[in-house]
């Protein structure tokens, strides 16, 4: 049975839509993945650190028969055949794959927490969420709305092109 996933995308290094694109790309290729939406494309300042590059970040539903770390492994070989290297937290990044949340589950193991144990704190996730699942419930986290509603303090995120404009309309189907 398939499961529905929520997705981040980030980028602050290089052609930042470029590597979006492609992100999408290579998850539309995986045959036990299909792409069911994905949010338009948002600019945002980096998180958790300051004197980098601002993100581009935009949110993705997806539909899969994998397991969560299966689908980990997938998203982390998809960053690194974009050239992330791994070396340090919060680093700038070509590509970032972040999964949010995996249908009801909650997991925490040593590779992989769901819900994103940093999902309630992000403007530029939860926003690009809301566009594409406003009526989530996030297992152990409440409702979409209610953490937007709740964040600390607000972000700088802007909302800077739709879907079919940042992807191109020949990749805005699904498969």
């Amino acid at each position: 049975m398939n499961s529905r996933v929520w997705l981040s995308l980030g980028s602050n290094k290089g052609d930042r839509a470029a590597y979006l694109n492609f992100a999408v790309a290579r998850l539309r290729e995986q045959p036990d993945i299909s792409v069911v939406q994905v949010s338009s494309l948002y600019l945002t300042e980096p998180w958790g650190v300051s004197g980098q590059e601002d993100y581009y970040n935009a949110a993705l539903e997806i539909s899969t028969g994998l397991q969560p770390l299966q689908l980990l492994r997938i998203t982390q070989s998809i960053e690194a055949a974009a050239g992330r290297c791994r070396t340090a937290r919060w680093e700038p990044r070509e590509l970032d794959i972040d999964i949010l949340v995996f249908g009801d589950l909650q997991l925490c193991s040593a590779d992989l927490i769901i819900p994103h144990p940093y999902l309630g704190q992000r403007a530029f996730v939860l926003l690009p969420l809301r566009e594409i699942a406003g009526d989530l419930n996030i297992p152990g986290q409440g409702r979409l709305d209610g953490l937007l509603a709740a964040l600390p303090e607000r972000q700088s995120v802007e909302k800077i092109a739709d879907m079919a404009s940042w992807l191109g309309k020949a990749n805005n189907e699904n498969h």
